[in-house]
């Protein structure tokens, strides 16, 4: 068996927030459209959570809700020396509903053509989406995609489904079938490495617990934090309140940011903000003055 904390994980949340286009026709069933990245992030950060239990460590390339250009995230997964990449999507076919038995549906997984790896990987988690919610399993398929061609080892880019397809659009905001979906990849991921996959409700890894809270740091609370760092490799950010390289999750190029600051820790005798991006989920980020500065009200 493989050791996870080995191996290192690029996760991909495709196309951004506001990314025009990448929507759902409007459902009246909800009264709204669905943007692509609800559920690609969604999909992704408990892809993450899912990974980080068995020990893996992982590395978000899209951090923020714009869309983060396709160089800069494969730049970043090569630059950390990730050992596999998996990049999440929602399929469209003509953008619009056509009725049951009509429109496209189903899943399916992109290569790079003739890359043994890719495909391996995406053998084995498409043995897994296959056991999940019944959908048409429409194959691994070979592509010329930036995310597979320009990453430089095994890599998989899943349409989970089409966002044409009314009842596989409304998939996109089921929380089960998103947590399902990460699952069954991480079962893939597990599969492929050699390593056992570990099971929600067992703890797995911790991470370093911070020493205790700044005292006196309250003014900073529910306002935004905002790199500075001007270094081509960016400020790096963590999932847990440490330094430790083991939990780094992703990078902020300079001007980005996450829209509220929760509070300030004392973390292996620095200071650390504990942070919360605009979907509520929560990262660690340096206070140091040095490489960020705290902006307006989030």
């Amino acid at each position: 068996m493989g050791n996870a904390g080995d191996y290192l994980i690029a996760l991909d949340d495709g196309h951004g927030l506001g990314t025009a286009g990448k929507r759902t026709p409007y459902i009246p069933s909800i009264g709204r459209k669905i943007r692509e990245n609800e559920f690609n992030e969604r999909v992704t950060i408990f892809l993450k959570m899912e990974l980080e239990r068995c020990g893996y460590r992982t590395l978000l390339t899209a951090p923020t809700d714009a869309d983060t250009p396709l160089k800069t995230r494969t730049d970043a997964a090569n630059s950390f020396g990730a050992d596999a990449l998996i990049s999440n999507h929602f399929n469209a076919f003509d953008g619009k509903f056509d009725g049951s038995g009509n429109d496209p549906e189903g899943h399916s997984i992109h290569v790079y053509y003739n890359d043994s790896a890719d495909r391996r990987l995406a053998e084995h988690i498409a043995k897994y989406l296959k056991q999940g919610t019944k959908q048409v399993y429409r194959g691994i398929i070979e592509q010329n995609l930036h995310m597979t061609r320009e990453f430089n080892g095994p890599a998989v880019l899943v349409e989970n489904g089409f966002m044409d397809n009314e009842r596989e659009a409304l998939l996109m905001i089921n929380e089960d079938f998103q947590r399902e979906t990460a699952r069954e990849q991480a079962l893939g991921v597990c599969d492929f490495f050699g390593v056992p996959y570990v099971a929600a409700g067992n703890p797995g890894n911790g991470g370093t617990t911070p020493i205790s809270d700044v005292p006196g740091s309250g003014d900073v609370v529910g306002k935004r934090v905002e790199s500075i760092y001007r270094g081509a490799e960016g400020l790096d950010f963590y999932s847990r309140p440490t330094f430790d390289d083991t939990y780094r999750v992703g990078i902020l190029k300079y001007g980005y940011g996450f829209p509220t600051i929760v509070r300030t820790l004392k973390v292996e005798g620095a200071d650390m903000y504990e942070v919360k991006n605009s979907r509520g989920y929560v990262f660690y980020v340096t206070a140091s003055l040095k490489y960020v500065k705290v902006v307006g009200s989030g």
